[in-house]
This record gives C-alpha cells, sequence and structure tokens, in this order.
C-alpha cells in the first residue's frame, strides 16, 4: 500500500500571553491509499487542531513546522492562494456540525454546484448534475426533487450525507472526517460509517477519521493515532492498538469503552 500522506514530525505552535504553547507536538503518521487512520482522544488533545493545520485553517498568529506531504508535494509553507486549490479539491473535510456548516440562505444543490465549479468548472447545470449524482450517491432519496430544498429541510443524519456528498463531489484523494456521527444516534450513525466505507471502497480515497468513540474507530479504521495533550502517545495497526496497548492512557480509554458482558452493580 502507498502512502498517500505523510505528515511528519508537525508541531502547532499558538502565542498566548503567558508565551507559545504547543498544541500539537512532533506528530507523525502515513495514510495510504484506500487507507483509513483513526484519530482518537478527548476533548482538548489535539485532534482537529491536526486536520486545521494540515488544511492550513489554523487562526492568524498559530506557527507550524514540520512537514506535510500529498502525493509528494509539500503543504506546508504553500500559500494561500495555493492552498484554496487544495481544499476541497485534493483534501476535503466533512466537519462535526454539518447544520452550522452549511448556509441556510442556500439550497443544498447550490453549494454543492458552487464547490464543484470553483475547482473543476462547467456550467451551472452541469454542476448542478453533479450535485444530484453527488445526493443519490450519498443516499439521499429523491435527489432531483432534494437537490433545490434548504439545511433546514433534512434531518441531522440527510445533512450530514450532503457534507459528505460535497465532500466528495470533486474526487478527492484525502477525505477529513472530524466527528462526523457525534451528533446522531447511533442508528443513523452505523449508516453513516458504513456509508463512508462503501463510499471508500468504490472511490480509493484515504480518508482520516477523527473522534473520541473507539467503538466507532475499531469498526472502520485499519490504524490508529491515539492523541493525549498535542502529544502522540500510540500509533499502530487497529489490531495491535485494541489487542495490545502499550500506553496507559490507550489502555484506560479502553477500559472506559461499556462492554455487554459488564457487570451492573447492584
Amino acid at each position: 500500500m502507498s502512502d498517500l500522506f505523510i505528515v511528519d514530525d508537525l508541531t502547532v505552535t499558538f502565542p498566548t500571553s503567558r508565551g507559545p504553547v504547543e498544541v500539537v507536538k512532533n506528530l507523525s503518521f502515513t495514510v495510504g491509499r484506500d487507507d483509513t487512520l483513526g484519530i482518537v482522544g478527548e476533548s482538548g488533545s489535539g485532534k482537529s487542531m491536526t486536520a486545521l493545520a494540515v488544511l492550513g485553517l489554523l487562526p492568524r498568529g498559530a506557527q507550524t513546522s514540520g512537514s506535510v506531504r500529498l502525493d509528494g508535494t509539500e503543504l506546508l509553507g504553500k500559500s494561500e492562494r495555493d492552498l484554496r486549490a487544495v481544499r476541497g479539491n485534493a483534501i476535503s473535510m466533512v466537519f462535526q456540525d454539518p447544520l452550522s456548516s452549511l448556509n441556510p440562505y442556500y439550497t443544498v444543490g447550490l453549494q454543492i454546484s458552487e464547490m464543484y465549479q470553483t475547482h473543476q468548472g462547467g456550467s451551472r447545470r452541469a454542476a448542478k448534475q453533479v450535485a444530484i449524482e453527488a445526493l443519490e450517491r450519498v443516499g439521499i432519496p429523491d435527489p432531483e426533487r432534494r437537490v433545490d430544498h434548504y439545511p433546514h429541510q433534512f434531518s441531522g443524519g440527510q445533512r450530514q450525507r450532503v457534507m459528505i456528498a460535497m465532500a466528495l463531489c470533486c474526487s478527492p484523494s484525502l477525505l477529513i472526517a472530524d466527528e462526523p456521527t457525534t451528533a446522531l444516534d447511533v442508528t443513523v450513525q452505523a449508516q453513516i460509517l458504513e456509508l463512508l466505507a462503501e463510499l471508500q471502497s468504490t472511490t480509493g480515497t484515504g480518508m482520516i477519521f477523527i473522534t473520541h468513540d473507539l467503538a466507532v474507530i475499531s469498526s472502520i479504521a485499519q490504524r490508529v493515532l491515539v492523541m493525549r495533550e498535542g502529544d502522540p502517545v500510540e500509533y499502530g495497526t487497529a489490531e495491535q492498538v485494541f489487542s495490545d496497548p502499550q500506553h496507559e492512557y490507550t489502555r484506560m480509554l479502553l477500559d472506559a469503552v461499556p462492554r455487554i458482558d459488564d457487570e451492573v452493580p447492584a
């Protein structure tokens, strides 16, 4: 399996009144084609900050060092103009809360079409057809009609499907999914995970799946990175991490996962 995406010694530093603070520290990992890396850790561990860093979306004043390469091309240090050509095209991201990520004033079809036209060009009519096909691919019923609906007219699970459709409409090499199932009930969560796995198998897209839920990671990821307070504390195959964790923090996270055979206190 060739390495599509390589992060080497990534460090993110924020200026504060008390001096610089490292929020991501010497982080290294790879993502292969057709490969899913699960990044797991509690809130504040640096998971989402890592995603924002590789996309060049950090707040002003933040500093990065290390290396981030996609298909051999270095991304750190690229100009904003160059990064805009990468974001949404070569690398797409599915955010945690689709309701706040989608613009309530525009139809979902227009938002998907805009993404496609920005990176691929073409007419509005062609872009709308791409939007319809994207909605159909992610399982939105009656996509020819729903393409003209607004975000509030979709359920939470359907809005997440719309976000996935938007992220995949330009056939990116890498998809970053940041807590995409957190706000969903377990049934819809399972549907979204199944959808992502199915789409990945048909498109060959590499994926980074960010979550605090180890149960989710165990069902979708081939490799796992465990983070704590910005530090990478464990990295390996999913089988290694789940069957033989080497770090105490990983063992604590695994022990916190409810099991069906756990005894209930009387």
